[in-house]
């Protein structure tokens, strides 16, 4: 095998398989190894999603490689430095994000609306939105640091409205599930297979700029329970600890509009973070 992996050191789980570090072709990676019989879960949408990785979008983990013996399916991945949550970690936790200050919170949320706008636009849903789907990349020679989408496990292709059929139940985080999703896990009794949405991506790309905002915190409560409540009520319990002057939060409260149908696409999210970038002063 052209991959090679180090097992005992796992740096995370992912949709359907875990992550450790590993080598390939002489440079280390992140090595996603994948249980066969998990992955035929998502074998059906596997190859637009590697292409989706294979191609080279600065705000997109790359996939180099992958291959399968007996057992498992092996991705090469490209090793980032750390994920979001990592930063908000107590100081002497040894996975706290000790790396290059982020840049202007506006160029990283420009950087991750443009990677998930660059997903929507090859019809794919994440699925998974959330601070531990984004990593931090940080050049070796300039130490510039960018932000990546991660972890394409609950991938799934989407029709030209954006929608899809969830056949396979809901998966995800429960505490990044938008309100709609909230609502359908009560209609899984019901005959008629209910349908997923792009937008519920961009909520959870909403709560992931008031995670930043919030130094950690999510803006819906301090533990899965209540966030689940607050976001079925349509109730943001944190939003007032956001500054009513700041340049994100207009575009946040749009993001979070309860009913899908009101709320932005992520190519709006792209082209309103343009327009508020040229207000904005980056040091």
């Amino acid at each position: 095998m052209e991959i090679q992996l180090d097992g005992k050191i796992p740096l995370g789980e992912g949709g359907y398989g875990s992550v450790f570090p590993g080598n390939y072709q002489g440079s280390k990676v992140a090595v996603k190894r994948v249980l066969l019989i998990l992955g035929a879960n998502g074998a059906n949408h596997e190859e637009s999603i590697l292409n989706l990785q294979f191609q080279d979008h600065p705000n997109i983990v790359k996939c180099f490689h992958y291959e399968t013996d007996d057992n498992f399916k092996y991705f090469a991945l490209e090793l980032c430095t750390a994920s979001l949550d990592h930063m908000f970690l107590d100081a002497n936790h040894s996975l706290k994000y000790r790396g290059p200050k982020l840049p202007h919170y506006i160029t990283v949320f420009s950087q991750l609306a443009s990677g998930l706008e660059y997903i929507h636009s090859n019809n794919l849903i994440h699925g998974d939105i959330k601070p531990e789907n984004v990593l931090i990349s940080v050049d070796s020679t300039s130490q510039v640091v960018t932000m990546k989408w991660a972890d394409f496990g609950l991938s799934r292709s989407v029709n030209e409205r954006g929608t899809f059929t969830m056949n396979s139940g809901i998966k995800g985080t429960r505490n990044w599930y938008a309100p709609e999703i909230m609502k359908l896990i009560s209609q899984f009794q019901q005959s008629e297979k209910p349908l997923g949405t792009v937008k519920s991506d961009v909520f959870a790309q909403g709560l992931v700029f008031a995670f930043l905002l919030l130094d950690g915190h999510h803006l819906y409560g301090t533990n899965e329970l209540e966030v689940c409540i607050n976001i079925a009520a349509n109730n943001p319990v944190n939003i007032s600890k956001i500054s009513q002057s700041n340049y994100a939060l207009d575009l946040i409260r749009k993001m979070l509009e309860y009913e899908h149908g009101n709320r932005l696409s992520s190519r709006d999210v792209v082209i309103q973070l343009e327009s508020i970038k040229e207000k904005v002063i980056i040091f």
